[in-house]
């Protein structure tokens, strides 16, 4: 994933200037206890699909690339079963009612099925199936309130877990 920054330096003088770019980050694991944890939000899917998103040669490229990449950095740990989790945003947050039966009737299937995607996409790249599940948790473990319309789209992503056997 890369991330924007933005630069704004001035002086007591008044001379001002601005610079933006982008940081590149690789795929990152992280420790959680006794687990190991990769958190990805670029594998972009169609709207309302398990199918990865073919029909922009960009992002294709870059679907691609983070599924090679993160097919390379499962070899490294092969003393690891894999838990694939699919992770998606409540949109109907402001009515419990509304928000629990989009929860079960929409975004647990939908999470599923993507995260079952990248579990094929990964054995395509000659990963070991045995040690690969996947779980759909749709809406269940947000990391941004569902009402911040800038960033709840953090909450949409794919997750792998990674315990020792």
């Amino acid at each position: 994933m890369d991330y924007p920054y933005r630069f704004e330096v001035s002086d007591s003088l008044g001379n001002r200037t601005v610079e933006t770019g982008r940081i590149p980050v690789d795929v990152l694991v992280v420790r959680e206890g006794d687990d190991l944890k990769i958190k990805i939000a670029s594998i972009n899917f169609k709207p309302n699909s398990a199918e990865f998103v073919d029909d922009k040669p960009e992002i294709a490229a870059r679907n691609s690339y983070v599924l090679n990449r993160l097919a390379e950095i499962l070899q490294k740990y092969r003393q690891y079963e894999i838990t694939i989790e699919g992770h998606a945003n409540i949109t109907k947050y402001w009515d419990p009612a509304q928000a629990k039966q989009e929860q079960e009737e929409e975004l647990i299937p939908l999470s599923e099925d993507r995260a079952t995607r990248v579990l094929e996409a990964l054995v395509e790249r000659g990963i070991s199936r045995n040690r690969l599940t996947a779980q759909g948790v749709g809406g269940s473990k947000p990391i941004v309130d569902f009402r911040d319309e800038e960033n709840r789209w953090k909450n949409r992503r794919v997750e792998f877990i990674l315990k020792k056997e």
